[in-house]
């Protein structure tokens, strides 16, 4: 790896969700050989979100939720996985899902592992973007900020323009405006994923 290409800093995580979900946008997923730029998030509060899987309290499940910041909370959905990035400081369950990339490099392997799907869908969706980039059960947990095999990297990506709408694909808080993207214009990934009219952050 590079030196302009290292690990975000664990410090970065320790910081609302709100605020991770917004700085995660334009860095760069990288896994095995393959390496996406995260196009698009999701923020779940540590405390009174009835969509965050902490709400419940602390679980074998969500353990690592209230770890360090700076890890991997990857879950399972059906038969895919889903992954989160854990925020906050240690005993805040805060966490933010990385729901779409555009891939850079790898979409070779991507290709097979997705099948017969256009480019700009290898990776617009939160379990897509795991099948494609082989993250799985195994990674739970997973520093990222070590610069092992799963990481975040920011390259200086310049990221001028956010948009924000409710989540999507959740049937509680589904009106909190806690979604960001960038603008559909910006990638094929983040258009195929703008189902809901947004607005700009902030507005």
């Amino acid at each position: 790896m590079s030196r302009d290409r290292q690990p975000i800093d664990r410090t970065f995580y320790a910081r609302d969700p709100r605020r991770v979900a917004r700085g995660l946008l334009g860095t760069l997923l990288a896994h095995g050989g393959t390496l996406g730029r995260i196009v698009e998030t999701e923020a779940y509060l540590a405390f009174g979100d009835p969509a965050a899987h902490a709400y419940r309290g602390r679980t074998k499940r969500t353990e690592i939720l209230f770890g360090p910041p700076g890890h991997a909370y990857v879950y399972r959905t059906r038969q895919h996985c889903c992954l989160n990035v854990v925020v906050q400081e240690v005993d805040v369950p805060g966490c933010v899902l990385i729901r779409a990339l555009e891939p850079l490099a790898g979409v070779g392997a991507m290709r097979r592992r997705r099948g017969h799907v256009p480019d700009a869908r290898l990776a617009d969706g939160p379990a897509k973007l795991c099948e494609a980039l082989a993250i799985d059960m195994d990674h739970y947990g997973e520093d990222l900020c070590g610069g092992g095999r799963l990481t975040i990297i920011s390259d200086g990506h310049d990221v001028p323009d956010v948009l924000t709408t409710p989540r999507i694909g959740i049937s509680r808080a589904k009106d909190w405006p806690l979604r960001y993207l960038l603008a559909p214009d910006r990638t094929a990934a983040a258009a195929s994923r703008h189902r809901q009219m947004p607005r700009r952050l902030g507005s």
